[in-house]
């Protein structure tokens, strides 16, 4: 923390618990003392500081100091966990500029690491010992918002976690999850609902002939229920294991049968429907894509067979003509397994932070550490972000640290954050 954050931290570490504002103590000026009246002598001036001064100041430290001033009084911790301070913490770092509070949350099969975005190194999460007698779990991440991740773990239990916290919360199953050959495994979709402030999972129940039926579970009533009106006929791509959040709207690559062109399923989590959307009319026919979302829009990335990726971005209006190509990222060949390379985020500098998309690439490069890429648009080169301490992994998450609990959204209400 900067010296001057200290200062302004110690003046702000003196509530008076009696009240509902700090109050900070002002001493006259030293030339002024001699012509004060005794009775002037004796008394003090205060300058108050008013909740929200102190909310728009210790909204910008960070997160670990936030935690620990919590525990320091009944006010304080009132203070930090109230809906309108965690709001305004939540807005704060999503508009930040500084690459501290966001991450990538990298899932290694039986391991979670955190990485900073430019720095060569990743930590290891402690995540929560839901099986005491279990030593080892098996992740996989369904879908990172405002903070918190949505996980199955080991193929048998729902998770909401904010690892920024350490507060979790097991959600109740509409029917037990896949977990055999004969099923596949089912696919999801994790989001916010911005109009009822509740964050919302949507679950497709997978047979072998394709789906059997959805569900959408509520944080708010903890409940799942059926989502009626919606197509058993469409598939999800084999290796599909959650959708893209955007804006309150989930997105999923599908494909109708006798069909080869893929399609686009979008779920409104406001209305609760489910619409199709065409990819870009100049896309490339023959090849599947990627969905991302990237920059605040929803992102379509294609791999034509290892020499470029397309990328194009869906504007606000949502409709087949709102596409619009914006980049090509060239020179793929001069990097190993080019045709598995995927766009995952931009970088503050403009840089595109890209990584490979399938497992079948991890099982290629075999003990040679998986590696992260980043692409310069201007110079149409790319410089290795390598990554110690983790040698293969099979997702990256974008992730933003907040203080967004699993467990207050249930009691609270009007804890709405911006888009």
């Amino acid at each position: 923390m900067k010296p001057q954050s200290k200062g302004l931290v110690s003046l702000l570490l003196q509530p008076d618990q009696k009240q509902t504002t700090a109050s900070l103590q002002l001493q006259p000026a030293p030339d002024q003392k001699q012509t004060m009246a005794p009775t002037m002598k004796k008394r003090k001036r205060r300058a108050r500081i008013h909740d929200d001064l102190i909310i728009g100041i210790l909204a910008r430290l960070p997160l670990k100091f936030i935690v620990r001033f919590r525990r320091l009084s009944k006010y304080w911790n009132a203070l930090l966990t109230s809906p309108s301070f965690i709001r305004t913490h939540l807005n704060y770092v999503k508009e930040s500029e500084s690459n501290s509070m966001h991450r990538l949350i990298l899932s290694s099969t039986y391991t979670l690491q955190s990485m900073r975005y430019g720095v060569c190194e990743s930590c290891k999460l402690n995540f929560p010992r839901i099986y005491p007698k279990r030593r080892r779990f098996l992740f996989e991440i369904l879908g990172s918002c405002n903070g918190l991740l949505c996980l199955v773990v080991s193929r048998k239990t729902l998770i909401l976690w904010n690892p920024s916290i350490r507060e979790f919360k097991k959600l109740p199953l509409s029917c037990p999850l896949s977990n055999n050959k004969i099923n596949k495994t089912d696919t999801f979709g994790f989001g916010y609902d911005y109009s009822t402030d509740d964050y919302k999972l949507i679950r497709f129940v997978h047979v072998i002939d394709g789906i059997e039926s959805s569900y959408i579970y509520s944080l708010k009533s903890n409940t799942w229920k059926r989502i009626q009106g919606f197509s058993v006929s469409i598939k999800f791509f084999e290796d599909l294991i959650s959708g893209t959040f955007v804006n309150g709207v989930l997105y999923w690559n599908i494909i109708y049968p006798g069909k080869i062109i893929p399609w686009i399923l979008r779920f409104n989590l406001t209305s609760e429907k489910f619409e199709t959307l065409s990819p870009p009319n100049d896309v490339n026919k023959g090849h599947d894509f990627a969905l991302r979302e990237i920059g605040g829009c929803l992102t379509l990335a294609q791999n034509l067979e290892g020499r470029s990726i397309e990328m194009w971005k869906l504007e606000k209006d949502n409709t087949k003509q709102g596409w619009t190509k914006f980049m090509t990222i060239m020179n793929l060949q001069t990097l190993p397994y080019p045709h598995d390379l995927v766009p995952i985020c931009f970088m503050k500098n403009g840089e595109v932070l890209i990584t490979y998309g399938k497992n079948v690439a991890f099982l290629a490069i075999g003990r040679e550490r998986s590696r992260f890429e980043l692409y310069d648009p201007r110079t149409s080169t790319f410089r290795r972000l390598q990554v110690c301490g983790i040698s293969r992994w099979s997702q990256a998450i974008p992730y933003t640290k907040s203080l967004v609990s699993p467990k207050l959204l249930m009691a609270c209400d009007g804890m709405r954050v911006g888009k």
